[in-house]
């Protein structure tokens, strides 16, 4: 327990309040991915009952997959022996990112170590979270490339992922 105040109290932006720090604690643990909404100005797409995706984190680093469709993925023929269709279906059906973060009472900052796309790496994304009891809403608002710049959907969607404590 130690270890966790610890690297929680130094990874804030700001000076840690008992309630803060409470919130940052509750954050830590695994999450299972219940459904996801991508929001605009005018219009929502959810998936209400999310295929499976996970969201674990500790006091120092994150990884997060998911798959972004409504349907269950597609196994291959051959487990061993894809074809070229089987490869690129695959890595379209799933998203990973796995790396540090820093944590506020209401912000978890992300950087990818690795990452489904490659080129990724050194890449930030910017979480809000909220969580009641064994509840989660994980909304991320922005994404920074290692080079600065940002993904043609910065400032025109946000996702949230609703999720559940696993156990």
């Amino acid at each position: 327990m130690i270890m966790i105040s610890v690297g929680l109290i130094s990874s804030c932006n700001k000076p840690a309040t008992i309630n803060a720090f409470k919130e940052q604690l509750s954050l830590i643990g695994s999450w299972e991915l219940k459904s996801i909404e991508w929001i605009t100005a005018d219009t929502s797409y959810v998936i209400s009952d999310a295929q499976p995706g996970i969201f674990m984190i500790d006091s120092a680093r994150y990884s997060t997959m998911w798959t972004p469709t409504r349907e269950p993925r597609i196994s291959f023929q051959n487990l061993s022996n894809p074809s070229e269709d089987e490869i690129l279906s695959g890595f379209r059906s799933v998203v990973f990112n796995a790396g540090t973060h820093i944590i506020t009472d209401s912000t978890l900052v992300t950087t990818a170590s690795i990452a489904k796309v490659p080129g990724f790496e050194g890449g930030k994304q910017y979480y809000r979270y909220t969580i009641h009891d064994d509840e989660m809403d994980l909304t991320m608002f922005d994404e920074t490339y290692p080079d600065g710049s940002k993904p043609d959907w910065a400032g025109i969607y946000v996702t949230k992922f609703r999720m559940i404590r696993a156990r």
